[in-house]
């Protein structure tokens, strides 16, 4: 398919009977009133520009519904592409919507052509790019780019994060040229926390020839990554292998060192240390003042995982309620399934469609047998004076206000439920003792303050970025955070703050995979396989198991391509790439 199309034979156009057939199939004509013979008949009359000129040809995915019931064969996406090859530049997407969903900016449909054309390793070559962490990302990401996938408006979203997934699984060590090693600066950072974030920007500090130095209150790195997620989504052999793979660039990870325990910022100022990055997270379970909350067989959600992911799981009783409605406290109901409890109750102050929780991890919870208690929040919790015996619930009506602040409203309706166990996985909240008179840092309600264009605190080359800054939030932001402060802290540093990114787009990747065969805009999302639900339970095996390659292959094929069409556009205007 050539690269810059134009429309070069409008009475091939005139062919046109105004049947309807062409808007009757069209996925989006009801939508966003895509009017398909609105665009023939403009043609008909070379109007082209004037229609160019409107938001109407970005409104077409190029599926190739039309082409293919039209009963004269006209070759409608050439007309769709030829007008978006006249449009104004100003009028031509910035980029594609996954792109521009994704915080840390991978290159979506790049790597899904690669996987497309058969060819894993140069897809994780790509993802590289923009995150060290493709395994992990592809298991546990709560992949915004596929909520903003122009395919489901054809039938469902392109499965991304399984391609990521599978790119990863099936893309082999990391290239060389990425861990290329810029020659040593001179100068030496020290980055707080050993998290996503933290982990982030060591890499791509590292990668700018500084000296850095990790330093991880726990036993090993990879913060909440390591400590929070459950090894039945993310497995801990994923884990080492991508933690290792940054490591190995020339970090130094100090672990078992708590700031303001067994260092200060003082003392590594006084070492040589020039720049720091606070990145601890939100490592403690945030707490509420709920009657009864004192009661033995009360635990807390990021305690529970904690202490589950360190060996030294408590004992779960026969009947457990979990409160919240987060991906916390899915995972905690999840876990004190698989640690023995018989009976699993998860109550939220959300509706089902208001639960923050990921809906694929609600969906899990459900076939396991977790029975979910949507809209009831915690009134008390009962007991013998001693032990737990039952919690009551209170009703919820309403859980945000008008303006959609975080603002419960109750209702009268109470019910009492029996139970061993109440786990409260209500939030998180970081752990900021290290924030002394001789270390006065800025904050502002419980989180650290900082610049938010250098992420600089109010202490000069102190640095912070993730969830201690910003609150709970997911791990791909995280990374993103991290990049971010790598390139403030090279600038402070004297660098040019430039994160080289060696794998690059060739006219290969460029090609079309051949999206407009007939029978295209029906194929149907691949399904992910997963471990059988009376499996589940057993243990902590992974539960889903990842694409094979004509899984993979077929479903990377579903993609619509938007990237290229943005680039054919501009060629059309520009002439070149």
């Amino acid at each position: 398919m050539p690269l810059a199309l134009k429309i070069d034979d409008v009475n091939m156009f005139r062919t046109c009977e105004q049947c309807g057939y062409c808007s009757s199939a069209c996925p989006v004509s009801g939508i966003n009133g895509f009017n398909i013979r609105r665009i023939l008949r403009h043609a008909e009359l070379e109007l082209l520009p004037e229609l160019a000129a409107t938001p109407l040809p970005w409104t077409c995915t190029t599926c190739g519904r039309c082409e293919g019931v039209c009963p004269n064969g006209i070759a409608i996406l050439d007309i769709i592409r030829g007008l978006r090859s006249l449009t104004p530049p100003e009028m031509i997407p910035e980029g594609p919507p996954c792109v521009q969903a994704c915080p840390a900016g991978i290159d979506v449909p790049g790597y899904v052509r690669l996987i497309a054309q058969g060819k894993p390793e140069a897809a994780q070559a790509l993802i590289l790019n923009k995150v060290p962490f493709p395994g992990i990302l592809g298991r546990v990401c709560t992949h915004p780019c596929e909520t903003s996938c122009r395919r489901k408006e054809v039938n469902q979203p392109i499965a991304i994060c399984a391609l990521k997934r599978f790119a990863a699984d099936q893309g082999g060590e990391a290239p060389s040229e990425w861990r290329r090693v810029s020659p040593d600066s001179g100068r030496k950072v020290a980055i707080i926390g050993a998290g996503p974030a933290g982990l982030t920007a060591a890499f791509y500090l590292r990668r700018k020839g500084h000296r850095v130095t990790l330093f991880e209150e726990k036993p090993k790195p990879g913060g909440m990554m390591r400590y929070g997620i459950p090894a039945y989504r993310l497995p801990e052999e994923v884990l080492d292998k991508e933690i290792q793979q940054v490591l190995q660039t020339g970090i130094d990870l100090n672990s078992s060192q708590k700031l303001g325990r067994d260092f200060t910022i003082s003392r590594l100022k006084a070492e040589g240390y020039e720049a720091f990055f606070l990145a601890q997270g939100l490592s403690l379970s945030r707490k509420l003042d709920l009657e009864g909350a004192e009661l033995n067989g009360v635990l807390w959600g990021v305690d529970f995982l904690k202490s589950v992911k360190e060996g030294r799981p408590p004992e779960v009783k026969e009947h457990v309620l979990v409160v919240g409605g987060g991906n916390v406290a899915v995972d905690v109901a999840l876990t004190a399934r698989r640690l023995g409890a018989r009976e699993v109750v998860l109550a939220c102050l959300e509706k089902r469609e208001e639960m923050p929780a990921n809906p694929g991890e609600i969906e899990m919870a459900r076939e396991e047998g977790i029975r979910l208690m949507t809209a009831w929040g915690p009134h008390k919790i009962l007991g013998d004076g001693n032990r737990v015996t039952g919690i009551e619930l209170i009703q919820c009506n309403s859980v945000f206000d008008a303006q959609g602040y975080f603002c419960p409203m109750f209702g009268e309706a109470k019910e009492s439920l029996p139970a061993d166990q109440v786990i409260l996985a209500v939030g998180q909240t970081p752990d900021l003792s290290f924030v002394r008179e001789d270390f006065p840092l800025g904050l502002e309600k419980n989180l650290i303050s900082i610049d938010p264009d250098t992420l600089q605190t109010n202490l000069p080359g102190i640095f912070a970025g993730g969830d201690i800054v910003k609150g709970p939030g997911t791990i791909i932001e995280a990374i993103a955070s991290g990049r971010k402060a790598a390139t403030a802290i090279d600038r402070f540093l004297g660098g040019d703050g430039d994160r080289e990114e060696p794998f690059t787009a060739s006219e290969e990747m460029l090609l079309y995979t051949g999206k407009r065969e007939r029978g295209f805009a029906d194929q149907n999302r691949e399904e992910t396989p997963i471990l059988p639900v009376a499996d589940r339970t057993k243990g902590f095996s992974e539960v889903e198991l990842g694409f094979s390659d004509e899984q993979a292959m077929k479903e990377a094929r579903r993609c619509l391509q938007c990237d290229l069409e943005i680039r054919l556009a501009r060629i059309g205007w520009k002439g070149s790439l």
